[in-house]
This record gives C-alpha cells, sequence and structure tokens, in this order.
C-alpha cells in the first residue's frame, strides 16, 4: 500500500468534518463491540494508515505495534503518538507477508485497510498464524450495496487517481469467502454521505437499524476466533 503515500498529508483532514468524526465514532463502537480490546494485551494494527486505530487502542491501555507499508502515512502516524505520549511500535511492513512470528498477538485489527489489499485472502492467513491461540482477528470493511458504496464507486470512476480506484468493496455474500472458518459479521453506519444532518437523530436511526441489521450498511465489522488447532 505505498500507493497511499500521495493521499497520507491530507488523509485525517476527513476525521475534521462533522459527517467524518460521527462516522468514526459508530466505526470504533462496531470495531469496540466486537473485538473487545482488554488492557494489556498484545495488538496488531495490520495496515495502520495514519494511526487512528492505533492510538486509540494504546490510549486503552493494550500493547500495539502497527504495520504499513506507507512510509508517509506511518511517518504522520508516529508523529501524532509522540505528541499524546503514546508508546507504539510502528513498522514497515507487507500484509501479505507479516514480519512477526506465529503465535504472537491477542488481536490483530484492521480497517480500512483489506479493502486495498492485492490478496486480502492471503493477508488474513497471515494475520490469523500471526494470533495466539483464542486470539481474535477482527476487520472493518467499506461496503459495496450502500450509499456509501454509490458513492466510492462514482468517484472511482470519474476519477482513477482517486484513493477509492483501487478499492474492492465487499458485499455481504463475499465474507464467508475470505476465511475458511466460521465469523460474526455485524452490520453499521446507516446514515448516507451527506454533510449537513441531525446528530440526535443520525444516532437514534443508527441504533435501530443496527438493532434490526438492515441492509444497506456503509460498513461490516467481521470477526475470525483463532482456535487451538488453527
Amino acid at each position: 500500500m505505498a500507493w497511499f503515500d500521495s493521499f497520507a498529508k491530507d488523509y485525517d483532514q476527513w476525521y475534521e468534518s462533522n459527517l467524518g468524526r460521527f462516522v468514526d465514532r459508530v466505526e470504533k463502537k462496531l470495531i469496540e463491540e466486537m473485538a473487545k480490546p482488554e488492557k494489556n494485551e498484545q495488538v496488531l494494527d495490520m495496515g495502520a494508515g495514519t494511526g487512528t486505530y492505533s492510538l486509540w487502542l494504546a490510549k486503552k491501555g493494550l500493547q500495539v505495534t502497527a504495520v504499513d507499508q506507507s512510509k508517509e502515512m506511518l511517518k504522520i502516524a508516529q508523529d501524532k503518538a509522540e505528541k499524546e505520549g503514546l508508546n507504539i511500535e510502528w513498522q514497515i511492513g507487507d500484509a501479505h507477508q507479516l514480519p512477526f512470528k506465529d503465535g504472537t498477538f491477542d488481536l490483530v485489527v484492521s480497517v480500512t485497510a483489506v479493502e486495498f489489499m492485492d490478496h486480502p485472502k492471503k493477508a488474513l492467513r497471515e494475520a490469523m498464524r500471526v494470533l495466539k491461540p483464542n486470539g481474535r482477528l477482527v476487520i472493518g470493511v467499506l461496503t459495496k450495496e450502500s450509499s456509501w458504496g454509490e458513492l466510492y464507486t462514482q468517484k472511482a470512476e470519474e476519477d482513477p487517481n482517486n484513493l477509492f480506484a483501487k478499492a474492492h468493496l465487499y458485499r455481504e455474500e463475499e465474507i464467508e469467502t475470505l476465511l475458511p472458518y466460521s465469523f460474526q459479521l455485524k452490520k453499521g453506519l446507516y446514515l448516507p454521505p451527506v454533510m449537513q444532518f441531525d446528530e440526535k437523530e443520525a444516532e437514534k436511526i443508527e441504533r435501530e437499524r443496527q438493532g434490526k441489521q438492515e441492509k444497506g450498511a456503509g460498513f461490516f465489522v467481521i470477526r475470525w476466533d483463532k482456535e487451538n488447532s488453527k
């Protein structure tokens, strides 16, 4: 994902908008519910980018290792962590060949990264390899069949250099093909990509639609547990 180097400088601007902050809250809540991170656990943030989830997990007291192929993205992440006094191990590396021994981590998290990988199944097998027995692999992916998916597809069609031009957006039926193990899926992000919205109303609708796990979600969170035999 060295391709991300060219997007690094402006990547975090998204989180400065009301919509970006809302989406970030929704997605982090879903990841937390599924990953159940615990203090002092060893966690790998695979495809860490500018460190949004690395910093978030470090603040929760986990021992965080972050890996990404983009030097520019990790440079920004490191600067942010230093400013906040967070101790995170940063590594330039390829998710398809993770530079870690078998059974290193309690938890592997990867959010909006698998969509951009050349061989996502290989990367996920690597993630399972570096998990300890009974460890958890939790990923968050952007979806195809949603208003967000329509927006990303349109952006990619209009501009081949757009960030989403190399993204594979996921359909629900594809999830079971990623790894040959049973999984848990939770769907969320039902607010469409509009800049003007009532936050309280959006949160209410989000709770209701998540409760029903309706179609049209813009974000899937998937969890696999590593059994002793894997």
